[in-house]
C-alpha cells in the first residue's frame, strides 16, 4: 500500500508533467535541472578531475573506507548532466558506505547517438580502475539510462575477460530500448512521469509509450550492448535491483532480474508499489524512498564486509 504522502506527491507530479505527457515530449530533454555551484556537506571533500577526457566528480568522506569505492552512473539519457539531484544521491551513497564516490559526468547533447555515451563511460571506467581505483573493490550504481550504461560496461568487461565491479545496484533501469515489455501497456495510465493522459488510448498512442529515443540512431535496439535486456548475465557479481511498480518501464527491471536469476547471479529485486521511475532520487522525503535507501544501505553493508 502506498503512503498518503506518496499518493499526494504522485498526483502533483502527474499535474506537473501533464503538458509534456499530452504532447509526448521527453522529460529528460524538456525539463532542465538548475546547476548551482556545489558545496559538499561538512565532513566531505569534493573535486572534479578528468579521466580519458571525461569529467568525474569525486566526493570523499574525510576518513574514507580505503578498501572500497563507489562508481556512480547517473541517468537522464544523453541530455542531463550531473545536477543537484544526482549530487544528493552521491552524498547519500557516501554517507551510507563511508566510501569515496566517483560520479561520471559524461558529455551530453541532443545530437549524440549510440555508442557515444557508452564508449565514453567505458573509457572513463577503464581509466579509473587502472589508476586511482586499481587496488580497490568497486560497487557500481546506475539509474535509468545510467543503469543501461553501467550494465553495458559490465557486459563488455566480462566479454573481454576484464574484472567486473564487486557489486551492482540498478535503480529503475531502462535496458530494453525496443520497449517490448508488458508494463508499457499495464502502466500506460499509472506512471505519473510517462503515462498517457486518460483521453488518449493505448492502441492509438502505443508508439509514444514504447518510444524509441533519438540516441539509438541507426543502431538496432536489440543490440545487447545498447539494450542489455538482450544479454545474458553469467559471471556477474551480486546485484540489487529497485524499481517502482507503476513505471512504464517496470518490465525492463523484471527482465534483468529473471535473466540474472537464470544465470545464477546472487540478485535481489524490490518493487515499490505504486511508485514511479527514480522515486528514491526524485522524492527522497517519502516513506517509500527512505525505505529504498535503507535497503541500499543494507546491501552496501552486506557486500562491504
Amino acid at each position: 500500500m502506498m503512503s498518503l504522502g506518496a499518493k499526494i506527491t504522485g498526483s502533483i507530479i502527474k499535474i506537473y508533467t501533464y503538458k509534456y505527457r499530452k504532447n509526448h515530449l521527453s522529460l529528460s530533454r524538456s525539463v532542465k535541472f538548475k546547476n548551482k555551484k556545489y558545496n559538499p556537506p561538512k565532513g566531505f571533500g569534493f573535486e572534479i578531475k578528468d579521466f580519458s577526457d571525461t569529467k568525474i566528480e569525486i566526493l570523499s568522506p574525510n576518513t574514507p573506507n580505503e578498501s572500497y569505492a563507489i562508481v556512480h552512473f547517473h541517468g537522464g539519457g544523453s541530455t542531463q548532466k550531473m545536477n543537484s539531484m544526482y549530487r544528493r544521491v552521491s552524498e547519500k551513497l557516501a554517507e551510507l558506505s563511508n566510501a569515496t564516490v566517483y560520479s561520471i559526468d559524461y558529455k551530453i547533447g541532443d545530437d549524440l547517438i549510440y555508442p557515444s555515451v557508452h564508449d565514453e563511460c567505458y573509457s572513463a571506467y577503464l581509466n579509473l580502475i587502472s589508476s586511482v581505483l586499481k587496488d580497490k573493490k568497486i560497487i557500481a550504481i546506475g539509474d535509468s539510462f545510467g543503469a543501461n550504461v553501467l550494465l553495458s560496461i559490465c557486459l563488455k568487461l566480462r566479454d573481454r575477460n576484464l574484472a567486473l565491479p564487486d557489486a551492482i545496484i540498478s535503480v529503475s533501469c531502462c535496458i530494453d530500448l525496443a520497449a517490448t515489455g508488458s508494463s508499457y501497456e499495464k502502466n500506460c495510465y499509472r506512471d505519473p512521469l510517462y503515462s498517457l493522459p486518460k483521453n488518449q488510448s493505448f492502441k492509438e498512442y502505443e508508439k509514444h509509450i514504447r518510444r524509441r529515443i533519438k540516441y539509438i540512431g541507426n543502431a538496432s535496439p536489440y543490440d545487447m550492448y545498447l539494450s542489455p535486456a538482450y544479454a545474458e548475465y553469467d559471471a556477474f557479481p551480486p546485484m540489487l535491483i529497485q524499481c517502482g511498480e507503476a513505471e512504464t518501464s517496470e518490465s525492463d527491471n523484471d527482465i534483468l532480474y529473471e535473466k540474472a536469476l537464470k544465470c545464477g547471479v546472487k540478485v535481489k529485486m524490490t518493487k515499490y508499489y505504486g511508485m514511479w521511475h527514480d522515486f528514491q532520487y526524485l522524492t527522497p522525503f517519502l516513506k517509500e524512498s527512505k525505505q529504498a535507501w535503507r535497503e541500499i544501505g543494507e546491501f552496501l553493508s552486506s557486500v562491504m564486509k
